[in-house]
């Protein structure tokens, strides 16, 4: 019962994790492995990260919005 305990809480430590960017431009960390398939989305950033923060920061880096345009009658 303990080896049952010990693999299902290390589980989710083993999983890896990819950004892909959607159509609409936005991106998002996800544990399933972006197969190419869906024309879609697109991976970005490193093959594979190790944890879902590594991804995060990353996804900071990599995946600023754009700046909104300069817009004189918003003033």
């Amino acid at each position: 019962m303990t080896a049952v305990f010990v693999i299902a809480v290390a589980s989710p430590a083993l999983a890896d994790w990819w950004i892909v960017r959607a159509s609409d431009g936005k991106c998002v960390v996800v544990d399933i492995q972006p197969t190419g398939k869906d024309k879609n989305i697109t991976k970005v950033g490193k093959d594979v990260y190790q944890t879902p923060e590594e991804a995060e920061a990353d996804v900071k880096r990599l995946c600023k919005e754009p700046e909104p345009a300069y817009r004189p009658d918003a003033e």
